[in-house]
């Protein structure tokens, strides 16, 4: 769905950061493109301690390019990278609900999923659940926001979709 063009602008010179007093919001990125968080830089000192802390509590090590021993890129927030977090947590979303979801309900998810992405119905049997919750991963990559969306609206119930 997304291409890798919003990760083009990685922050290298960490004085872009600003000292903390704007707040400039930050994404954190491990190295497999996937976004850990979203924080505002609360504290910058790259010449006296060598971190970067944000507002969740998180330090960002300078030397090492690390948040907690996990190697990390930062990014200055754009649009483009605020809709690809948007999209990849409602696919978390799912994935969440794929944990606890009786095989049943992921085979006919698979169904609407793929009705959803244009692509035919696979018709899998109940004891294949491994194989449609493959199939549901794999096809909710290619789908848009909207699409997601109108997916997750019909696993959650209305109020914690309002919470969320």
């Amino acid at each position: 769905m997304f291409d890798d063009s919003c990760f083009l602008n990685e922050v290298t010179d960490f004085r872009k950061l600003g000292t903390g007093h704007k707040r400039k919001k930050v994404f954190a990125v491990d190295p497999n493109r996937r976004i850990l968080f979203l924080a505002s830089v609360f504290q910058n000192r790259p010449f006296t301690i060598g971190k970067v802390r944000f507002d969740n509590k998180c330090s960002f090590d300078l030397k090492s390019r690390t948040i907690g021993n996990q190697k990390v890129s930062l990014f200055l927030h754009t649009e483009e990278l605020a809709r690809r977090w948007r999209w990849q947590c409602e696919i978390e979303r799912v994935n969440r609900w794929m944990e606890t979801a009786r095989a049943e309900d992921v085979i006919v998810f698979a169904d609407f999923v793929a009705e959803e992405s244009g692509m035919p119905k696979s018709g899998h049997h109940p004891l294949a659940v491994i194989l449609a919750k493959l199939e549901i991963e794999n096809r909710l990559r290619e789908l848009g926001f909207v699409q997601l969306q109108r997916l997750t609206a019909m696993l959650y119930p209305v109020c914690e979709r309002i919470a969320a």
